[in-house]
């Protein structure tokens, strides 16, 4: 009887020994598994962020306000002032005076081919985007480029660079780009003004 039951104290106590040897294999098996998964999802989350912080702001800099956005719009503006809405679209880079002179005013001549009271308006620009429209020139021969004004003590007018006795009107306006935190873009083209060479100047940011 007692052989019997210390035969059966043994099977039970190595059943049992075997049974711990495998749960303890399972767990190690289950620890094992887990830092491995821990280790491939550190991974990927790595990756996934290397890849937002590297290629997304440039994917989105297209549709940000950034400055190189307005590259388009600074040479559109340009060429429509000096191909047509200053002039005549058959004589283009030919200015007419009275409409250059007036779009840095207030007044709006009947034949001229922009309206609105913001030069914004004018220019075909939406509010939010700042620009300026110069025209310079070296009228008298020093080699450097003045912005010019409208001399109105010459009958009907004439050409002459800022400070000039009986400047008038000064061919600038717009929003004034020293605000602008040096982020510009600019165009120019040359045209012919009141008989003279000048530079057309269109700043946005």
């Amino acid at each position: 009887m007692s052989t019997f039951g210390d035969s059966d104290r043994s099977a039970t106590h190595g059943a049992d020994v075997r049974r711990v040897e495998r749960d303890e294999r399972l767990r190690r098996r289950e620890r094992g598994q887990t830092t491995l998964d821990f280790a491939l999802g550190m991974s990927i989350f790595l990756l996934s962020l290397v890849f937002v912080v590297a290629f997304v702001p440039g994917m989105l800099e297209p549709f940000s306000g950034g400055a190189q956005s307005e590259t388009p719009a600074v040479n559109r503006v340009a060429d429509d002032l000096t191909q047509g809405t200053l002039g005549n679209a058959s004589a283009p880079y030919v200015l007419d005076e009275t409409c250059t002179v007036e779009l840095f005013t207030a007044g709006v001549p009947g034949e001229c081919r922009y309206d609105g009271t913001e030069l914004s308006d004018r220019v075909g620009v939406l509010e939010r985007s700042p620009v300026n429209v110069t025209i310079r020139g070296d009228l008298d021969g020093s080699g450097a480029d003045d912005i010019l004004c409208w001399d109105t003590s010459v009958v009907g007018g004439q050409l002459a660079e800022r400070g000039a006795s009986g400047c008038g009107p000064l061919l600038t306006g717009g929003s004034n780009p020293a605000g602008s935190g040096g982020k510009t873009v600019s165009a120019q083209r040359v045209a012919l003004l009141d008989g003279q060479d000048v530079t057309v100047e269109v700043v946005m940011w």
